[in-house]
């Protein structure tokens, strides 16, 4: 694994953002992964909007099925209290998602994939992609 995708991006995929596709299409599969959250982030969106699920569950389903889901662990949950101390700290919090979502990132030593730079950006040690641009 090298790339944690953030909600945003898996979004963009669903939605076909051309860069987003041609870089995800890019990658082996292996080398993608995704945080329960942003699964449970997912379903949500699409439990709250019943048309769109009929198209786009089986796209997300096959999605999931196809990269790593990393669940919240302790050992995440070790590092997001050490993001969010050191936001608070600096008095720059940044969304509750988000900071689990880096939490995740940092624990696994990856790569946050997000549109989201300017919010991960406050997160030390983080290191983050825009495959938007």
């Amino acid at each position: 694994m090298r790339y944690l995708l953030d909600t945003c991006v898996v979004s963009d995929f669903a939605q076909g953002h051309p860069q987003v596709l041609a870089r995800v299409k890019a990658m082996a599969p292996q080398e993608l992964a995704a945080s329960t959250l942003t699964e449970m982030e997912v379903a949500y969106g699409l439990l709250l909007n019943p048309k769109l699920a009929r198209r786009l569950k089986p796209v997300m389903d096959a999605f999931f099925g196809a990269i790593r889901v990393l669940p919240y662990d302790r050992q995440a949950a070790e590092a997001t209290a050490s993001a969010r101390a050191n936001l608070k700290q600096r008095g720059r919090l940044i969304g509750a998602y988000d900071v689990l979502i880096a939490g995740t990132a940092l624990a696994h030593e990856l790569i946050v994939v997000t549109s989201n730079v300017r919010e991960f950006n406050r997160v030390e040690g983080l290191k983050i992609e825009d495959w938007r641009s």
